[in-house]
Formats: C-alpha cells, sequence, structure tokens
C-alpha cells in the first residue's frame, strides 16, 4: 500500500501534463501511486499519459465529480491528494505534507494554493486561500468543527489544497453531474474529522487561464442552488443547522447571488426563476425558525428580492442599488472620521 494516493482528473489538458506530473513523479517523497482519470479526452492526453509511471483510469466523459470518484475508488494510498491536471505541486510538498500528517496523526490537513497566470507565470494570492480569519484563531494548533464553528463557512472547501486521511473519506463522493461539487463534500468532511490542522504554506500552484472550468460552464452555474439544499440536508442531518443556521443562510444568499451575476444576459432569466422558487420554497421555515432575524442585511435583501420581484431585472437593479448605498455610505464615514482625526491632533499639538 502507498502512502500518498495522487488523483488526477484529466480532459484536454495535453500542454499542460508534463509540468503537473513531473511536479508530482520528480518529488523527493517516491512512497505514492498516481491514478490519472482520462475523462473523454478528444486531445493526446491519453498518449502522453501513457509515457509515464501511472496508473490510468481511461473511461467517457463523466465530468470532474465522476472523475475524482472513480479515482478514489482505486485509490489504495494511507493519504489522499488530488490534483487537477493544469496544477502542479511545490518541490518536496508530499514528503511535508506526509510528516505533518503522520505527526499529528491528522485526519485532514489544509494549506494554501497560490494562483498562477498561464502567460505570464505571475503569482498571485487570492484571499479566499489564504484563509487569514481561520489562519488568527487556530495558529498551529490541531483543531475540529467544535472549535471553529463560527468559520465554518470562511475555510476554502477546494477539494486541491487539502491531504486527507482515505479511510475517513471512504463511503464519501463528489455530487455527480454538479459543478461547485467541492462544496458539500468538504462540509460534509469537516463536521466529522477529529484532528485538522491549518499549515500556513503554499503547496499547491493553480493555473489561472481562459479556459477554466468556472469560465466556461456559466450554463451550469445554476448547480449552487442545488450545491446549498445539499449542504442545507448535511447540516441538519449533523444535529449542528441550530447553531449555524444564520451563517449557512448568508453564505448561501451571497454565492447564489454572486453566481447570478456573473452569468451572461441571456441565462440571467432562468437563474432568477430558480433562485425565487427555491427561496419561495423556504421562506416559511426561514421565518418560524428565527433564521431571517439573524441574517445580515445584505442576505436578507436577497432573498426577499428575489421572491417579490417581478423579473430578474427588478431583482439584480434591487440589489445593486442596495451595494452601492452601502458603498457610498462607507466611503462617507471614511471621509467623516478625516477632519475628526485631523481635529483631534491638533488639540495635541496645542498642549
Amino acid at each position: 500500500m502507498a502512502k500518498i494516493s495522487i488523483i488526477i482528473p484529466v480532459y484536454n489538458t495535453s500542454r499542460y501534463l508534463d509540468e503537473c506530473l513531473g511536479s508530482v513523479l520528480n518529488q523527493s517523497f517516491q512512497d505514492i501511486e498516481v491514478i490519472c482519470v482520462n475523462d473523454g479526452s478528444t486531445d493526446n492526453s491519453l498518449e502522453i499519459l501513457r509515457n509515464y509511471p501511472v496508473k490510468i483510469i481511461d473511461q467517457a466523459n463523466q465530468g470532474l465529480s465522476a472523475s475524482r470518484n472513480n479515482g478514489l475508488k482505486e485509490a489504495t494510498g494511507k493519504y489522499v491528494l488530488f490534483l487537477d491536471s493544469d496544477d502542479y505541486l511545490e518541490d518536496n510538498a508530499l514528503s511535508e505534507l506526509y510528516g505533518i500528517m503522520e505527526s499529528k496523526s491528522l485526519d485532514l490537513l489544509i494549506f494554501k494554493i497560490i494562483d498562477f497566470d498561464d502567460e505570464t507565470r505571475e503569482k498571485s494570492k487570492y484571499s479566499y486561500f489564504e484563509m487569514d480569519l481561520l489562519k488568527s484563531h487556530v495558529k498551529d494548533d490541531v483543531f475540529c468543527y467544535d472549535d471553529v464553528k463560527h468559520l465554518l463557512f470562511r475555510i476554502s472547501v477546494t477539494a486541491p489544497g487539502k491531504l486527507y486521511r482515505r479511510d475517513l473519506i471512504e463511503g464519501m463522493s463528489f455530487k455527480e453531474g454538479l459543478i461547485f461539487e467541492d462544496n458539500p463534500f468538504f462540509i460534509e468532511l469537516f463536521l466529522k474529522a477529529k484532528r485538522v490542522l491549518f499549515k500556513d504554506e503554499y503547496y499547491y500552484f493553480r493555473r489561472i487561464h481562459k479556459n477554466s472550468i468556472t469560465n466556461s460552464n456559466f450554463d451550469k452555474f445554476s448547480d449552487v442552488i442545488t450545491i446549498y439544499n445539499i449542504i442545507d440536508d448535511i447540516i441538519i442531518q449533523s444535529g449542528e443547522y441550530e447553531t449555524v443556521k444564520h451563517k449557512l443562510f448568508n453564505r448561501q444568499c451571497r454565492d447564489i447571488y454572486l453566481r447570478f451575476s456573473q452569468v451572461p444576459d441571456k441565462l440571467k432569466d432562468d437563474f432568477f426563476l430558480k433562485i425565487q422558487n427555491d427561496f419561495k420554497a423556504k421562506k416559511e421555515r426561514y421565518e418560524s425558525d428565527g433564521t431571517l432575524e439573524l441574517a445580515n442585511k445584505r442576505s436578507r435583501k436577497i432573498f426577499l428580492k428575489a421572491i417579490t420581484s417581478k423579473n430578474y431585472h427588478e431583482f439584480e437593479s434591487s440589489i445593486e442599488k442596495f451595494d452601492l448605498k452601502r458603498k457610498n455610505k462607507k466611503k462617507s464615514k471614511k471621509t467623516d472620521a478625516k477632519p475628526k482625526a485631523f481635529n483631534r491632533l491638533k488639540k495635541l499639538f496645542k498642549h
């Protein structure tokens, strides 16, 4: 049995495979198995994979979730790491990550991802992967969900950027046919993991290019509604709903509106109707269990305007006006604060 199984879904990424696989196979830590799932690629990805000492699963196109699931079924390692085929690992990442998992007896090790531009290779930090709030709260200590309930929706859910104890994720799977599939997988896992550590280091390099999944699947962005319904069920079944219901509501409204705002106008009408129907079905529950009362103003606005607006134009316009008003209010507070601070300084110098 290998110490670490690295699962790499592959779909038409032939130009990146040498860098990706080289970053794995050239690691100092070699007690690994590399499982590449060729998801019906139409370029020469499969031919390239055959040149490397990796296990290949060749399947008809089924999508990212199915590829990860099929890779997991074949994995035998004590730990599992997911790597996208256009990304790469830091030198000695596996050695260091394995050492931490073993020395701390961890269920889950979370580490940082850094983006890099496909054309310029310039690296850039993304606050979502920095997880500053988590870092300031847990520092270098081992923790679990009970220690960071208030931060449940402030931790990166991305499947890469983590090393998993395989027996903990056995029986779990990514939701197939959906995008944003990392979200429920992480929530389910995090609720049951007993020993988690956040490592404030970059071990994973994520390529940003125009062919990235999130830039080409706008017609699937409404999947975010289904994803949050799945998360809702997971949290209810865990018995934690009362504790985090308002945070779940805030995150749900934020993410659904974010994805709605990102799609082209031609897709917004259908997306809006799905949001409206979903929110209408939940309204009575949120009113009776106090969720609406606990939620922040912007989330309430998004939720209620989605229900009452006649069309997506009215919905979007209402939220844009709300956001602009809030932005101007913050700006005006900053402007007002400057003369007050200046006057205080004047008084100090007079004395």
